[in-house]
């Protein structure tokens, strides 16, 4: 029995019956013969795809379409008060190759507004007319209605909230610079009163900082109607690297009455401040701070301790007071 399935005639039918496999031929032909029938398969079914687009696509056809809108000429010192609605829904038939095509690429009607109602319809229909056998069935909405007031400007503080992280040690030296940091509004009277400043929606967010920052940022995030002078702002701060600093500084009593001494004890403090690398120095050599206590504080105690207040005397450096210790001292008055 073996044998009889061993013999050549069985095996040709064998391979005669395996799909894709032809009597004699060899596995790498009968592959070869499966990928070009699907590339034939794949070439009529694009071939047929193609021809069912062109022959329907000759015909007429009706859609709806989202045409966008932009604001065009305005009556000379008047405003808008409310921002025109980005589309209008057309409704149009004719040609499907060129229905398809408008449908893919709208083009922009531009509004011009010469009373307070505007008739969309024979706009959108003048921007159309270059299409000949495209009909306009209808714009929605047919008629659009503005509310115009007279144009006014006013120049205010440009705002911007930060959230800034620093990598340790590092810190911002002096003040934030925007430049420029004020900007003229304008638009509608009763849209611009009310504004006192402009504050960017976006807030800036960084973080391990550690070189000077220097960011542009727009200012293209407007109320519509209101028109800035600027698009946008730059946002720079210098950065350095901040080293640690002691003074130890002697406790002062201010306002003290003629002939009254207030002695303290510890009679001086240890002050602990960071410092700019490249203003330590400087700073070493002198005493940047004062401590003090008020004489009205000494009155209003009943605990014989008070807490020293601490002043920077040297502005010109970019310092940043970290504690002092101790944090409160005992005091006696003497009368002289």
């Amino acid at each position: 029995m073996p044998d009889f399935f061993d013999h050549e005639l069985i095996k040709r039918l064998k391979n005669f019956i395996t799909p894709g496999t032809k009597p004699g031929a060899q596995e790498d032909n009968s592959g070869l013969l499966k990928r070009e029938r699907i590339v034939v398969f794949i070439g009529a079914y694009i071939m047929a795809v193609s021809l069912w687009f062109i022959v329907n696509l000759s015909s007429s056809f009706s859609i709806d379409i989202n045409v966008p809108i932009e604001l065009g000429n305005v009556p000379e010192g008047m405003a808008l008060t409310e921002e025109m609605p980005e589309f209008v829904q057309v409704g149009v038939s004719g040609d499907g190759w060129q229905l398809m095509n408008l449908y893919s690429d709208p083009p922009t009607v531009v509004i011009n507004i010469e009373e307070q109602e505007v008739n969309l319809f024979d706009q959108v229909r003048q921007r159309l007319n270059y299409l000949q056998s495209i009909d306009i069935a209808k714009v929605q909405p047919l008629v659009l209605t503005v509310d115009l007031e007279p144009k006014v400007s006013k120049k205010v503080p440009v705002q911007i909230n930060t959230d800034l992280t620093f990598r340790n040690r590092f810190g911002i030296v002096g003040t934030p610079q925007i430049s420029p940091d004020s900007i003229t509004v304008i638009g509608a009277q009763s849209k611009i009163e009310s504004i006192n400043e402009w504050v960017v929606r976006d807030t800036l967010r960084m973080n391990d900082i550690r070189e000077d920052i220097s960011r542009t940022i727009s200012l293209q995030d407007t109320a519509g109607v209101i028109v800035l002078s600027e698009e946008e702002i730059n946002f720079t701060a210098d950065v350095s690297e901040f080293t640690e600093g002691e003074t130890i500084v002697y406790i002062e009593t201010t306002g003290l009455p003629r002939g009254q001494n207030v002695n303290y004890n510890p009679s001086s403090i240890t002050i602990k401040y960071d410092v700019p690398i490249e203003q330590f120095a400087e700073v070493e050599s002198i005493n940047p701070y004062r401590a003090y206590v008020p004489y009205s504080k000494i009155i209003d105690d009943s605990t014989g301790l008070v807490t020293p207040d601490i002043e920077q005397t040297a502005e010109q450096y970019e310092l940043i007071l970290r504690t002092f210790r101790p944090r409160a001292v005992s005091y006696f008055t003497v009368l002289n």
